[in-house]
């Protein structure tokens, strides 16, 4: 898994697998998704992260938000207490 931050469009892309985008499925204006031609998740690119990204749906969502806080990125889990 690799992030790549883009902070001057306040954006993250992370990369989960090295299998080849095939196209992209957006669940939200702020969080789409990349995917292989087998359905399965290659990436997930995040917009506006710096008042932070709900994992919640997100592929590995406990993994990307350690590694969201790893670089200062607020994780936000509104499912959670």
């Amino acid at each position: 898994m690799e992030l790549t931050h883009d902070v001057a469009v306040d954006a993250v892309y992370v990369r989960l697998s090295a299998k080849p985008r095939a196209g992209a499925c957006e669940l939200d204006e702020r969080r789409i998704l990349d995917v292989a031609d087998d359905g399965s998740v290659t990436g997930v690119e995040l917009l506006y992260v710096s008042n932070g990204v709900d994992v919640t749906g997100l592929p590995r969502a406990d993994e990307i938000a350690s590694l969201l806080e790893e670089h200062a990125i607020p994780a936000i889990h509104p499912s959670r207490p």
